[in-house]
């Protein structure tokens, strides 16, 4: 072998490790992308669920379940991400809407894929089938909207932090 056919052969032999280089990177690049673009879809779900959570709260807030319970029934996603069905209780004889009894049962439907044990449905409710109408609960709450207006305000010890929700 010549000195010419050495160079020629170990400088290809450096442009190909070279370009292995050149792949593994933009193979990095490449997964990362893929990555990033699957958290951004995760991210504008998450988004549309803190959406409906800061809703549910402004409406509590406000004292306005029939806004909740309204949301609930024309949207399926709502039901699925809110923390308890709010049900308006058919009575005769209420004039004003702030005294309209409604009832909230905890929400067994809840997305618990990342809080697997933070979500407990409690024991006295009986689920037969996924329409709120069919859930029954011996002891399930009853509120009006001025119950909760008046009683949603406080100080909250959420996980190792104080939330102070006027």
């Amino acid at each position: 072998m010549e000195k010419k056919d050495v160079k020629k052969a170990f400088s290809e032999a450096e442009n190909e490790l070279k370009q292995k280089s050149i792949d593994k990177v933009k193979e990095f690049v490449k997964k990362t992308l893929e990555k990033l673009e699957f958290l951004k879809k995760d991210e504008s779900e998450v988004k549309e669920k803190i959406r409906i959570l800061k809703l549910d709260l402004d409406d509590l807030k406000e004292g306005r379940l029939d806004r909740i319970e309204e949301r609930q029934n024309k949207d399926e996603k709502s039901k699925k991400v809110s923390v308890g069905f709010v049900i308006k209780k058919v009575v005769e004889h209420v004039y004003s809407p702030w005294f309209v009894p409604y009832q909230i049962i905890w929400n067994p439907l809840i997305d618990t894929t990342v809080y697997d044990d933070f979500y407990a449905v409690p024991n006295n409710v009986c689920f037969t089938s996924a329409s709120t109408s069919s859930y029954t609960n011996g002891n399930a709450i009853t509120v009006t909207n001025s119950v909760a207006k008046d009683s949603s305000a406080g100080t909250y010890m959420i996980g190792d932090h104080i939330v102070h929700f006027r």
